[in-house]
């Protein structure tokens, strides 16, 4: 392939993860930068961090694409500590995939899925859209399970440091996962109506755990990093592969938590 632009890179998600599926709270898309802009070189991040833009200007990245968007809310303004203070003084693009990444086919819960090796035929989660797409997914597993073995499972495939779970005493069978924050009340309460004996998700309030032993589910919470982390080395080979542009993923796109 030739020159390729940032509005190349766009256009190749979009063609795999359309920006207009995301949830109507979030800000998806182009949010740094120029669609005519040639792009070399691209660093790929869970999250734009102050050290992560850094990296990526140090080692000569056009374009930098994370999954969480780097402008959520209204700026107010923007602080010598932003991020996008980096990439603007170095003319560093940045595309944010989120939601729509999440919703998917072959997005973050499929790939959950994957790492686990829970094979079967699939369900969505939490429909949103009128063509039955939305959040998470549900598999009927081809083996028997439980808690235990299940958060083993989850610290193994997603490289955690440690895994939180309610352990409902049920046999597992059914299985919902939903990766980053899918571990409030409101999910919960829809797994069990889906059907699920446990959910796999992260960011599990006390108030999730609580609504899961109440409702009898098990409920493992693997973290929101860990269970997003895993699209950074998808996107950076299929842009390498797909597009012929150098692609790697920031070394400063780390869980920034320590645990004890």
């Amino acid at each position: 392939m030739g020159t390729v632009t940032v509005g190349d890179v766009y256009r190749y998600i979009n063609a795999m993860a359309p920006f207009d599926t995301q949830d109507k709270f979030d800000n998806s898309g182009l949010l740094v930068g120029n669609m005519e802009s040639i792009v070399t070189k691209a660093a790929v991040c869970l999250d734009i961090t102050q050290k992560a833009a850094e990296e990526a200007a140090h080692k000569g990245a056009e374009l930098i694409v994370s999954h969480h968007p780097l402008i959520f809310h209204k700026l107010s303004a923007i602080e010598i500590h932003n991020p996008l203070n980096i990439l603007i003084k170095n003319d560093i693009s940045a595309i944010c995939a989120h939601t729509n990444v999440d919703i998917c086919k072959n997005g973050i819960s499929d790939m959950m899925l994957e790492l686990l090796d829970f094979k079967g035929e699939t369900r969505v989660l939490e429909p949103i859209h009128s063509d039955g797409s939305g959040y998470g997914r549900i598999v009927e597993l081809d083996f028997v399970s439980d808690a235990d073995s299940l958060a083993t499972m989850c610290k193994k495939a997603f490289h955690c440091n440690t895994v939180r779970y309610y352990d409902s005493g049920r046999i597992v069978k059914i299985v919902g996962v939903c990766s980053g924050a899918g571990g409030s009340e409101e999910n919960v309460e829809n797994a069990v109506k889906m059907g699920c004996d446990a959910l796999i998700t992260g960011d599990v309030k006390h108030s999730g755990f609580i609504e899961a032993a109440n409702r009898g589910i098990t409920l493992i919470d693997a973290g929101h990093f860990h269970t997003e982390n895993i699209i950074c080395g998808k996107i950076a080979a299929d842009l390498e592969a797909d597009l012929g542009i150098e692609a790697f993923i920031a070394e400063n796109s780390v869980d920034i938590l320590k645990y004890c």
